[in-house]
């Protein structure tokens, strides 16, 4: 049977699309547009210098699991802070885009065999622009009603860099207007950040405080110096009522929508692990 290359990267291509794009909704993680297309032609070169392989069939299977695992690297920001975090939820994120190709991959087999198919080796009727027509349709389809229901759910993300001392981290925010937490006293909205992910630029004596247990009693034993920096935040949610300890660090900067801006806000360090679905940090209501 003839193989056309060309076309082969195309299909796959497009199913690893749409598997790393249906990935990254069930995960909750950020989507961006080029990560997802080097991650997918990645798996399409792959795809198509496996058709040069002669090896067992469990062996295969390995490397395409290896190979999910790179696609994964590639697409998504991490969302856990170091090595063995990051390497349990990248096989997490591999094993479950290995599942989501199979089934697309199982609906596409079922789509192109209504159509002609491949005779004596040679395409005919179509069979190739078929499958093509539809798995590029399906991209189409998937990327617009992302944008539809995110549109409607009014969820908006951003790039968020905080510095301080010299040092600067960026993390993905989440744009929520469920984040209504401000500082009593100076009236500044709160960006809500996750003690892990903003680590490398919180001090380490107000990261100690905002996880030990007694916000209060921690902060009133810092020293001085940060002492002056720190604000209690009364908070409320669905567990119940509490205190997150706030932070002034030296500035926010808000990067979207291709433009950066800074803001005055201060930072509400939060013990939540892994984040918030995949982010790691909630920018406050007014600015969603």
């Amino acid at each position: 049977m003839t193989v056309y290359a060309d076309v082969l990267f195309l299909v796959n291509f497009s199913l690893d699309y749409v598997s790393l794009y249906i990935t990254g909704r069930l995960m909750s993680r950020p989507l961006y547009v080029r990560r997802l297309a080097a991650a997918s032609a990645f798996g399409a070169l792959y795809a198509v210098s496996a058709l040069f392989w002669d090896i067992p069939e469990p062996l295969y299977i390995a490397a395409t699991l290896a190979v999910s695992g790179v696609m994964c690297l590639f697409a998504y920001r991490r969302a856990c802070k170091g090595a063995l975090a990051s390497a349990v939820e990248t096989a997490g994120s591999a094993l479950l885009l290995f599942s989501v190709g199979c089934a697309l991959g199982g609906a596409m087999t079922a789509i192109y065999s209504l159509g002609k198919g491949y005779s004596a080796g040679e395409p005919e009727g179509g069979g190739a622009g078929t499958m093509t027509a539809v798995t590029a349709a399906a991209v189409t389809v998937t990327a617009l009603a992302g944008r539809v229901a995110k549109k409607r759910r009014g969820v908006r993300h951003s790039r968020v860099t905080l510095t301080d001392g010299g040092k600067s981290v960026t993390l993905d925010a989440l744009s929520d207007s469920g984040n209504l937490l401000f500082d009593p006293t100076s009236g500044r909205p709160a960006l809500i950040v996750s003690a892990d992910a903003a680590a490398d630029v919180l001090p380490q004596k107000i990261r100690e405080a905002a996880l030990s247990g007694d916000v209060a009693g921690s902060a009133a034993a810092l020293p001085p110096e940060l002492l002056t920096r720190v604000r209690l935040l009364p908070v409320s949610n669905v567990y119940g009522k509490g205190l997150l300890l706030g932070f002034r660090p030296d500035a926010v900067t808000v990067e979207r929508d291709g433009s950066e801006r800074e803001y005055d806000l201060i930072v509400a360090v939060s013990g939540k692990k892994g984040g918030f679905g995949g982010f790691g940090a909630v920018l406050p209501a007014e600015l969603s």
